[in-house]
């Protein structure tokens, strides 16, 4: 862009069409006109893009020969202001113009130079041009000639450093203006000065919570911590309380046998008067044991619970055996529609397990955040007494085998019978790593910060770690709330039949 800064004329020239002295401003958007010969009529240019050396950027002055010419130039402005017209056009009754000494002070140019004519024609420099003397924001941009170190010297140079006082909390960073400063804030703060804490959210790193993160609205989020666990002064993180804490699982490279103690949870299901083992199930607290629904079908008949069990047929001190008191199947399974939708059931024992380095439930999550975690946290391990391989043998010793998550499309495509949103998929579409039978009812279970969660229940799969098949699993994270329902109907229960026993007693 151009800027007509000065426009004056000499003495003794008369011309109605600008008068004593008059400022003209205007912005030359197109077109450049060569300067006319003469030493009539001065106009100075104030030109960033004039084609000039680097010495002329700044000024140039145009020398033309009468305001006609002047006009023609003008003609190709796009826009005129003129400003200082006083008095109002009128034709001359003498001389248009004061004489040259007069008209000098009038139009006099205010001197720039401290050290001589032609400074203004030097290379910029920071400290002659804003130190010594005022600039303006082109003069400093032609000096840095980079835009973000322009905007950093005005905003101080104008008003001073806003941020020279540190005025962001918080570790949030000062951004100086012209007349105001402003702050970016640190992740978790927000604000002016960013002296707002940012209510954590539970769909955000599950709130940073160690377990459990509940939504309280505009309050932000809240943890808590699963059963056995108290949550810590921080709000944060989880501990166990009145249970041994848990030890992360010792892998076995190759191997498939579990440590003698190293899966507490995991129960069997076994069938008088054979002794059998037929199904697998976890530890959810004293008086509950979790399982799958298909396992405590007609043929099932009379069977007890084991805890504690690692090897089948040597009896190594940990074992607990404990009656079933009641059988709480969901209530929308229905085997005869499928024998494996909703797959889940839930068992009460007659008498409470004592808990030991052996034998310890595994914790149950909500909804969302058991979701989450059996796709983040895999693989998950799975274990059981079935078979080795499809049709074999069962195993003597408990047995385990981690497997991925798998997607839910490619599981639906491989499979020949439905995949209900009941339930899930995990196993390798390669490898030879599945439950088998006899490993029905156990868990599935992810870890999260040496917590382990019950995520799934073993339920189906088409034969064994069979190519291009995946196992499939009851869904727990859809029982949640049926599951704490059932357990707490039961307490409440409980209590009152000890209460109303208590009254017939004094009597």
């Amino acid at each position: 862009m151009w800027m007509l800064t000065h426009c004056c004329f000499q003495t003794g020239r008369v011309n109605r069409a600008l008068y004593f002295g008059v400022m003209v401003h205007c912005v030359l958007v197109s077109g450049y006109q060569s300067c006319q010969d003469g030493t009539t009529l001065f106009i100075l240019l104030k030109s960033a893009a004039f084609g000039l050396p680097a010495a002329l950027r700044r000024y140039f002055v145009c020398v033309f020969s009468s305001v006609p010419t002047l006009i023609n130039h003008l003609s190709v402005l796009l826009e005129v202001t003129s400003v200082s017209v006083s008095p109002p056009l009128a034709p001359a009754s003498g001389p248009a113009f004061l004489s040259g000494r007069a008209a000098d002070s009038v139009l006099r140019r205010h001197k720039r130079y401290n050290r001589g004519l032609f400074e203004e024609l030097l290379q910029g420099n920071l400290e002659r041009e804003c130190m010594e003397e005022v600039c303006d924001r082109e003069e400093a941009r032609e000096i840095f000639e980079d835009d973000e170190q322009t905007r950093k010297f005005w905003a101080t140079y104008r008003d001073g450093d806003q941020c020279e006082s540190s005025p962001c909390l918080n570790e949030g960073s000062c951004r100086d203006h012209i007349g105001y400063f402003s702050c970016a804030c640190a992740s978790g703060f927000t604000g002016q000065i960013c002296e707002i804490v940012v209510a954590k959210r539970c769909d955000v790193n599950n709130g940073d919570c160690m377990h459990f993160c509940t939504s309280m609205g505009t309050s932000g989020a809240k943890c808590s911590c699963a059963r056995g666990y108290k949550l810590l002064q921080d709000g944060l993180n989880c501990d166990p309380h009145g249970i041994n804490k848990p030890q992360a699982f010792k892998r076995i490279v190759g191997g498939e046998v579990a440590i003698p103690g190293e899966i507490p949870w995991q129960v069997a299901l076994i069938g008088r008067p054979s002794g059998e083992l037929f199904c697998g199930g976890s530890i959810l607290s004293e008086r509950w044991v979790i399982t799958a629904a298909h396992c405590l079908g007609e043929e099932a008949g009379s069977f007890f619970v084991r805890v504690g069990e690692h090897d089948i047929y040597i009896n190594e001190g940990t074992e607990q055996d404990h009656e079933v008191s009641e059988r709480h199947i969901y209530h929308r399974y229905n085997a005869s529609v499928s024998l494996y939708n909703h797959d889940i059931a839930l068992l009460h024992l007659r008498s409470p397990i004592v808990f030991s380095t052996a034998v310890r439930p595994i914790c149950l999550g909500p909804k969302a955040f058991t979701e989450a975690l059996v796709k983040e946290s895999s693989p998950a391990t799975v274990s059981g007494w079935g078979r080795t391989r499809f049709l074999g043998f069962t195993a003597a010793a408990l047995q385990r085998v981690e497997v991925p998550y798998a997607d839910r499309i490619e599981c639906k495509q491989s499979s020949s019978a439905r995949i209900t949103p009941a339930m899930f998929c995990a196993g390798y579409h390669e490898e030879a790593k599945d439950a088998c039978q006899g490993d029905s009812g156990g868990p599935h279970a992810n870890s999260a910060h040496d917590t382990w969660f019950l995520t799934g229940i073993v339920s189906w799969g088409e034969e064994c770690a069979k190519q291009g098949k995946y196992g499939v699993y009851t869904r727990v994270s859809l029982y949640y709330p049926w599951i704490n329902h059932i357990m707490r109907l039961t307490k409440q229960r409980n209590i009152h039949y000890v209460h109303v026993t208590n009254i017939l007693d004094d009597k």
